[in-house]
Parts: C-alpha cells; structure tokens; sequence
C-alpha cells in the first residue's frame, strides 16, 4: 500500500483552460457583485452618511437659534424686570410723598385743633380767673364783716 501511494503522481500545475474559465468566472462574478451588491451598498451608505450629517448640521443650527432665542428671552426678561422695577421704585416714591403730604396734613389739622382748643382753655382759664377775682372780693368782705362784727 506504501508503494501505492509512493507512486501516485501528482497532477501538473500546468497552464490550461480551466484557469482561464475561472478567471472568466471570477471576473464575472467580480462584476456581477459589483453591480448588484456593491453599488447599491456604497450609495446606500453614502446617503446614509449624507442624511446623518445633515440632521447633525440641522441639529446644530437648531441648537444654535435656540441658544439666540434664549439670549433674547434672557434680555427681554431682564429689560421688562428693569421697566417692571422702575415703575414699583416710582410708584413707590409717590405711595411715600402721598403718606407725607397726608402725615404732613394732619399734623396740621392736628395743630390747629390744639391751637383752637388751646384758645378756648385760655379762655375759659382768663374767665375762671376774673369769676374767681370777683368772687374772691365778695367773700374776702364777708369773711371782714364776720371778723369785726
């Protein structure tokens, strides 16, 4: 058996049609591939990637009128906080001259009723003072009479 396949020949490496046909083949193949697999694979990937990039240049300029929208927001915020608090300091200046004019006003009218009552106590104090004179006379003689008599 060792002799056997000692003397089995191997086949020739040689040159012929066959090498040909499959070159044929695989060209062929090569082409078919191409065409049908290949193509369609790369245009499919190509717009893919198109499509990728442009909703991330899409996201981005979205991202950036967002950020200018928040900007204007920020500042329009800021100036209506502004006005806002400008007109609360006004109304609250005039809220604080109107209490002084109306403090200052009844402490007029307050001073003014104390004038009047204080005049009239005057009054009423000169006329108890001239009633208690007369009167002072008058018992000053009785209590005379009643001592020398």
């Amino acid at each position: 058996m060792l002799t056997e396949v000692l003397a089995f020949e191997s086949p020739s490496l040689d040159l012929d049609i066959t090498v040909v046909i499959e070159l044929f083949i695989f060209v062929l193949l090569l082409l078919f591939l191409r065409k049908f697999v290949l193509q369609p694979y790369l245009r499919a990937y190509d717009a893919r990637h198109i499509l990728t990039e442009g909703a991330r240049e899409d996201a981005q300029m979205l991202q950036e009128k967002a950020e200018e929208a928040r900007s204007e927001y920020n500042a329009a915020r800021q100036t209506a906080y502004n006005e806002a608090e400008g007109a609360r300091k006004a109304a609250l200046a005039a809220a604080n001259a109107e209490a002084a004019e109306i403090v200052n006003q009844a402490r007029a009218n307050t001073q003014a009723a104390m004038d009047v009552k204080r005049a009239a106590l005057e009054a009423e104090l000169s006329e108890a003072r001239g009633q208690m004179e007369r009167e002072i006379d008058a018992i000053s003689s009785q209590i005379a009479q009643k001592i020398l008599v």
